[in-house]
Parts: C-alpha cells; structure tokens; sequence
C-alpha cells in the first residue's frame, strides 16, 4: 500500500521536472554561450528546456484522474479560466506589438504566464484541496 498522498505525489513530480527544468535549463544556456553549437545540435539544446514542461503538463494531468470529483471539478474549472485568460493577454499583446508598437513579449514566457493566469482563476474557483 502507498502511504503518500495524492498531493504529495503531485508535489513530488512537479519538483522533480521542474528540478530538471533548471539543470536542463542552465546547461544548455551555457553550452550556446560558450560552445560554437550549430545546425540541429544548436536546435536540439534550445529547445531542451522545454521537455520538462511536458512532464509537468502530464504530472498535472495524473493528478485530475486521481483526486476526487469535486476537486476534478475545480482544478479543471482554474485550467480553463486560466487558458482563457492567458490566449486574451498573448492576442492582446500581439496587437499591441502590431498596432503600437509595444515590447516584443518572448513565448517562452507563457508558460509561467499560464500558471500566473491559474492562481488568479484560484481567486474565482475557491480551495480545491
């Protein structure tokens, strides 16, 4: 019998990918740096970080099968709130970027962006766990 819970095990693997996220991270930001990478190896290591985000999407996904209806309820209630909000402050932006000329805004910030755009949706769909 398992004694962890649903939360720990959900905590356990967002730490672990997340974890791998930084190394992989910080290990391919230095290779470009300093190594004269090119043709697929250059783009193999840029966009190794992203893998980890992938496992952090899938431990989020287990965690909606396992806990209980409720719970399922809420949590999927926050990710849609939060898609939402996050696909009309990208579309927004690129219209500023467009018509206004604003700062570009790098993709690869959306993903923290979603999860910023989850925890306010947390402030409409109240506790879950």
């Amino acid at each position: 019998m398992n004694s962890l819970s649903v939360n720990t095990k959900y905590t356990i693997g967002i730490l672990g990918w997340m974890s791998l996220y930084a190394i992989i991270l910080i290990a391919s930001i230095t290779a470009i740096q300093h190594q004269n990478l090119q043709g697929a190896w250059l783009y193999v290591v840029a966009v190794a970080p992203a893998f980890p985000i992938g496992g952090t999407i899938f431990v989020f996904h287990r965690h909606l099968e396992k806990v209980d209806e409720y719970v399922r309820a809420q949590l999927t209630k926050r990710f849609i709130t939060a898609t939402g909000l996050m696909l009309f402050i990208c579309t927004a932006w690129g219209f500023l970027e467009n018509g206004a000329n604003v700062h570009h805004f790098s993709l690869y910030l959306i993903y923290p962006l979603f999860w910023f755009c989850f925890g306010v949706s947390s402030i409409f769909y109240g506790k879950s766990t």
